[in-house]
């Protein structure tokens, strides 16, 4: 019997089960797949910012060597995201 394979990318998982009819077959097997390491030069083209910036504030979770900066995406994400105001009255030029 041929195998076919369908890849669901989502914020939460979805309502699937086992021996479920779905699409005109049965599912038989449910894997999660392990994410990717993202580098220094993707998150440069997410965020914008420099990849000194990126290095300095991703410091605690580097993956790989210091030649080689990989970070697991969800964690850089939340870091990347938290952006803080700055305090005092606005400049005045």
């Amino acid at each position: 019997m041929p195998e076919f394979v369908v890849t669901i990318d989502a914020d939460s998982a979805p309502q699937i089960v086992l021996g479920q009819k779905l699409f005109g077959g049965t599912v038989t097997a449910l894997k999660l797949e392990k994410r990717k390491l993202v580098s220094v030069a993707e998150l440069v083209a997410k965020y914008g910012f420099s990849d000194e910036t990126i290095r300095t504030k991703l410091a605690a979770i580097n993956q790989g060597s210091n030649g080689k900066h990989m970070y697991d995406p969800d964690a850089a994400d939340e870091l990347l995201r938290k952006q803080q105001r700055r305090r005092g009255p606005k400049r005045i030029n």
